[in-house]
Parts: structure tokens; sequence; C-alpha cells
């Protein structure tokens, strides 16, 4: 049994789960603390963390940190959300937390911190089962709110909307939210942007379920309806969304001696689930009341061998990755054969080129997203590619992951740029991981030059310093033995081992 305490310091704020950890009963959270702390209210306001706020978050942390240390914990995490990084003075808030503290802050991107609250809901028993037919994510924040659309079990794509909990709240204050007036305003704003996204995304499928994940699920779910871990049928869910006001908020409190904290919150997350439920349209609405605090346990569990995850996540990549190529008309018989051909030298080099599980899905990314920016422009192809998948979000691939699968791909076509030039987006270990990586598109492309998958029954091996490429062929491979030997050169100049095409028979 260990003992895991995860701190993350949100928008508006702070939390510490401790939580009890076997492989028998998995994950029991046995103590929590929510300090509200108003950072992004901050930043909305004045464009920087004031004084007293640094102060009294720098408070809240040394109390959780005796929390911690009352309970022993084996480890812990204290992370930020990405919103500190829009304060003008955010690296020296870190700073100050260090020195005050001892806490040294990872601050999360986006993508990051997305993927630790998937991580919490997908790890909960019975998710398979939710997306297996078809279901909407929905990841309310502070600033904006994530859509993630599955079908038959697979991610169809990741959305980000400008609507969050804390910037609709202070919309409404700026409108004055006594008027009529400036909620029917917010309300045509929130339906507007739905919209977009069912008539995008939603043409063809009609989500079953809604699963709704955010801090402020579980003070609504949770505390209010007791709703967590069931699902609720969309007309009940609607019905209790609308009994919801400053007046249910009071006798709520008063009936159980119970205080809600960010109660001023609460009027623009119900202002949300109504448009994301009334637009959308599922039969089901699923709050499992976890948050980015389980995620991080989860994903901590999983990486120390603590627990082993039911959910495929590395699917989630892929399954991402083919959507995207899907949706810009990428030529899909060969990807699929490049992204065979990749993940093969990759697994034969698997003792030569030092990268590990990781960087497998990596490649498999790049081989399937290579030519996405084809449908863009057939000359820019390179610089379109780039940009679509920087602007992609890929559930499950990091910021930085993201970028150097977009960088690979983009080099695919130009020349390598030094690292000198890249320094500022790269460490020398993540340049040369993208070179490697290149190296081995470039001659999984050679093989399948002329897009007619004319070589089957293939196997790959590393004999005396050579990568002997044993195929056959159902046609004459002309055009990509002259072109092959210009990438082989450029895999030798990375890996010194030279790939060498061996021609067993021909049909």
């Amino acid at each position: 049994m260990k003992l895991f305490a995860s701190i993350y310091i949100g928008s508006y704020e702070t939390t510490m789960k401790v939580f009890e950890i076997g492989k028998l009963k998995g994950i029991k959270t046995i103590d929590t603390l929510k300090i509200q702390t108003d950072i992004i209210r901050d930043v909305l306001n004045k464009g920087q963390i004031m004084p007293e706020t640094v102060s009294k978050l720098c408070r809240v942390l040394n109390d959780m940190k005796r929390t911690m240390l009352g309970y022993k914990v084996d480890s812990y995490l204290v992370v930020a959300g990405p919103n500190i990084r829009q304060a003008s003075n955010s690296l020296i808030v870190l700073e100050q937390i260090k020195v005050n503290t001892g806490f040294m802050v990872q601050v999360l991107s986006n993508s990051e911190q997305r993927f630790l609250g998937y991580q919490a809901v997908a790890s909960q028993e019975g998710f398979d089962e939710l997306i297996g037919e078809s279901a909407v994510l929905i990841d309310i924040g502070g600033v904006s709110l994530q859509i993630t659309l599955f079908s038959k079990g697979k991610i169809i794509t990741t959305q980000h909307l400008g609507l969050g909990t804390v910037s609709i709240n202070e919309n409404l204050k700026k409108l004055g939210n006594t008027s009529g007036n400036s909620l029917e305003q917010i309300y045509e704003m929130m339906y507007k942007e739905i919209e977009v996204f069912k008539t995008m995304f939603l043409r063809d499928i009609e989500p079953k379920y809604m699963i709704l994940l955010g801090v402020q699920v579980s003070a609504i779910a949770e505390r209010l309806a007791g709703f967590s871990s069931k699902k609720v049928k969309i007309k009940d869910y609607l019905e209790f969304l609308n009994k919801i006001d400053k007046q249910f908020l009071r006798q709520f409190q008063a009936d159980n001696e119970y205080y809600i904290d960010n109660d001023d919150l609460i009027e623009p997350v119900v202002m949300l689930y109504k448009v994301l439920a009334q637009t959308l349209s599922p039969q089901m609405v699923y709050a499992p009341g976890v948050s980015v605090t389980e995620g991080m346990a989860f994903n901590h569990s999983y990486t120390k061998k603590w627990l082993i995850s039911a959910h495929d996540f590395d699917n989630d990549i892929v399954s991402a990755a083919w959507s995207i190529a899907k949706r810009y008309g990428s030529y899909q018989p060969h990807l699929k054969a490049l992204f065979k051909l990749s993940s093969e030298i990759f697994d034969a080099m698997k003792k030569y080129h030092g990268m590990g599980k990781r960087e497998r899905i990596l490649i498999q990314c790049i081989a399937i997203l290579h030519d996405c920016g084809k449908y863009i422009s057939l000359s820019e192809a390179s610089s379109c590619s780039y940009t679509i998948i920087m602007s992609s979000e890929i559930l499950g691939l990091s910021h930085k992951e993201r970028e150097l699968v977009a960088t690979t791909v983009e080099f695919n076509r130009k020349p390598v740029e030094p690292y000198e030039n890249l320094s500022d987006k790269f460490s020398q270990e993540e340049y040369l991981i993208i070179l490697k990586l290149l190296a081995i598109l470039k001659v999984a492309n050679a093989l399948d030059r002329s897009h007619k998958q004319k070589i089957k029954n293939v196997s790959m091996k590393v004999k005396d310093r050579e990568l002997v490429i044993s195929i056959e062929a159902n046609s004459s491979l002309a055009l990509e033995k002259g072109l092959f030997k210009k990438n082989a050169d450029y895999f030798e100049d990375i890996f010194s081992i030279k790939p060498v095409l061996k021609e067993n028979g021909s049909m």
C-alpha cells in the first residue's frame, strides 16, 4: 500500500488530495483540502498575480505540506495549471513559492492538464463501455473547455472552445448580471460556439453519453445532486439544472449546514451545462466527480508500476492521429503501409537507436500525419503539415511531443535545420530524437514512394552494421530503388548502420 499526495494550483482554487493506492483496491481518497486562491481573477483583471494572492497561496501550500508530513506520504507532486503562465510575473511567483515553501512547481501545458483530467475519468470502471458507442467528454476549466468526441471506442476529435467558468462569470459582471439582457447575450454566445462544434463534427453521430469532467462538476454533481458515479437521463439532468438558482443554493446550505465554496461560479457552470446538454443532445449524462488531482495519482501510479491501466491510452493517441489524417484527406493505403514499415524499422533498430516506447508512438503519429498538409497546399505541404499538427489537439501527447512530431514531419520535405536554429525550442536530446525519427520516416517512405504498396512479406534485421530489409514485390520497384539510396545514406549518417534492400522474389 502506498500513500501519494497531489497538489494542483488551479485557476481559482488550490486542491490537495491524499490517496491510498494498492493493487487490489486501486486508488482511494483519504483526505481533501480545497482553498480558493483566485489566480485567474488577478490575471484577467490585472494581468499579473497580486502580492496578497501569492502570500495566501504560499500559506495554503505550507498548510498542505504539513498535512502531507503528517500522513508520511511516499511521494507527491505539485503542479500548476497553464493559466498561471498568462500572468506577467509568473516566473517571480514560482520562485516565491519555491523560496517560501520548498515546492518546485511543474507548470502544465494545456495538453498535459487536459490529459491528466482525461486519465482520471478514463481510469474509472466502465469508461470503455461508455465510449464504446458514442460519447462526448466535456472538460470545463476556468478559461476554456475541451470537447473530445468518441465514436465506436475511438477518438474522433478534440477541440478547444473559449468558454470557461471564470471568464463567463467576469463577462457577466461586466455586463451587469442583474440584467436579463446580459444573460441573453452570454447564452447566445455559448449556443453559437457549441453549435459550430456540432455542425462540424457531429454530422453523423448522436452522442449517447455526455461525460462531465472538471472541478465544478464535483460541487454540483457530488454535493448538490448525488449524481456522482451515476448515469443520469438527460431529462432528469436538465430538470435538476433548471432548479438551481441563488435561492436554491441558499436553501441547500441552510438545510445541510454546508458551505459551497466558489458559489459565484455556480451560475456560469449551470449555464454551460444547460447549453451543452441542449445543443449536443446526449441520451445520458455521467459525472464521475474526478479531476486533475485524481489524474495525477493515476498517472504517477502507472509510471511507478503501482497499478496497471485497464485503458489503452497509447491507442487513444494513435486513434486521434488517424482521425486528423482522415479529416485532411490523406491517402489511407499509403499511410497504413508507412505506419507498418516505420514501426518495423523502429523495432528492428531497438538496440541501436536508444529510444523507447514513447518514441515508438511518436514515429507512428509521424507516419500517419506526414502528408496531412497536402490538403491545403501541395507545394507547401511541409509548412502546412506543421501548422495542422500544432493546431490539432492530440489527446495524450504533450505540447512538446506534438512539436517533435510536427518538426519531424516538416523536415521530411525541407532541409534539416542545424541545432543552433532550434535551440530555443528543443534540447540537444530532443533534437537528436527528431533526427532519428526523421531517418526512420525517410527509409519507410522510400519503400512505398509510388504509394502503390508494391512490397509484401517484409522482414528486417541488423547484421554486420547493415539493416537488411528483405522484401517481396508484386511489381517493379524501379522508383523505390532509385530513391532508396539517398534516404539510406541519411539513415546511415544518423545511426552508422546502412539500410540494404534484399529482394527475395516477385510476382
